[in-house]
């Protein structure tokens, strides 16, 4: 199955600010332009945390990142942790451990 088959609309209540995301997305991920309209669909099963397929037309192709973010409400501090999940991820990154890039 392709990722985007395993994607729907984004629900309600987890809507995006695509604008300002795609802005500072610019200045931290290669490839990026705040100039050209980023989309985004929700993954609609199997993860805590809400995950979305982001992507944007470049050169004629499609370029596809994955954002994961805290569920929306209140939460226990030691619940939803994405920033332990990034930071874990950056240190396997340097390692022989396959990691999404």
């Amino acid at each position: 199955a392709s990722l985007s088959s395993e994607t729907v609309a984004v629900r309600k209540g987890h809507e995006l600010n695509l604008i300002r995301l795609a802005a500072y997305l610019a200045q931290k991920v290669p490839g990026l332009s705040q100039a050209v309209p980023l989309e985004a669909r929700q993954f609609s099963h199997g993860q805590s945390n809400p995950s979305f397929l982001l992507s944007q037309k470049q050169r004629g192709k499609t370029a596809r990142w994955v954002l994961r973010k805290k569920p929306p409400g209140k939460l226990l501090p030691s619940a939803h942790q994405v920033e332990r999940e990034y930071e874990i991820l950056s240190s396997l990154y340097q390692t022989r451990v396959p990691v999404p890039v």
